[in-house]
């Protein structure tokens, strides 16, 4: 009989009609964009690169946010500023977010690192160019990983989004698994990044062997060290490729010179 009288009910449209599992939030898409260096000191140059992966790799354990592939966004900041302009000031910042795809960019600068390191966030607002959160941490340089570990949660909550339990634990999970707590080695890591994106595939090799003897467990090393080989692998087969194409068109010229 309830169940009748409910129908009735909804019938007529005293009650509200049932409705099926709410829909999950959308995913932001997020891009982090390489730090600057304010330091005025060059040795931390490439440093930002480094750091910028690094928070790349963590913010990808949070189920709520999709993280542009650094290799687009390299590819994205070439086409419009192959001088690498300054991000921090937001302008460049937003015309790579709109190009990429972004709803949201993080730009950042390592601002001190004597005698303490300071690093300081933007998050921008694609869509409008607004500035929605700032944030910094400042600290020691052997607290490195703890600065990097905790602006990285501070963003998160800045992108309004609340983690559960799980959630909390997931990235903190990845970020011990990527953990690089010393600056020094850091800026090796950022240094071999640049080598490699420059073709200096021998160069970066060598300049991450170090951290990768030092920090053997770290995810973020060995997957920086793993992708620098394997650029290395295929500009060798690709080297390879067209060295066999130019020996076969020598031959096709020489025993058919009037060909095309």
């Amino acid at each position: 009989m309830p169940t009748l009288l409910a129908l009735a009910l909804l019938a007529l449209g005293l009650l509200p009609a049932p409705t099926g599992p709410s829909a999950a939030p959308a995913r932001k898409t997020v891009a982090v964009l390489a730090f600057d260096n304010n330091t005025g000191k060059t040795d931390y140059d490439h440093l930002g690169q480094g750091m910028a992966a690094m928070m790349t790799t963590d913010l990808a354990a949070v189920d709520e946010i999709q993280l542009l592939e650094r290799q687009r966004l390299a590819d994205v900041t070439k086409e419009i500023d192959n001088q690498r302009s300054q991000y921090f000031d937001s302008t460049t910042a937003v015309k790579v977010g709109r190009l990429a795809g972004a709803q949201y960019i993080i730009v950042g600068s390592l601002a001190a690192v004597e005698p303490q390191v300071r690093i300081d966030t933007r998050i921008v607002r694609v869509e409008t160019g607004a500035i929605v959160k700032t944030a910094k941490v400042s600290g020691k340089q052997e607290e490195f990983f703890d600065l990097q570990k905790r602006l990285t949660k501070q963003l998160v909550k800045d992108l309004d989004i609340a983690l559960s339990p799980e959630g909390e634990a997931k990235l903190d999970a990845r970020q011990q698994a990527n953990r690089v707590d010393d600056m020094d080695a850091m800026v090796k890591v950022s240094n071999a990044m640049s080598m490699a994106d420059a073709g200096d595939y021998g160069g970066a090799t060598f300049k991450i062997a170090p951290v990768v003897a030092k920090y053997p467990n770290s995810a973020f090393v060995k997957m920086t060290s793993d992708e620098i080989k394997q650029r290395a692998s295929k500009k060798t087969e690709q080297k390879a490729k067209d060295g066999i194409n130019k020996g076969i068109n020598k031959l096709i010229k020489k025993k058919w010179p009037g060909g095309n």
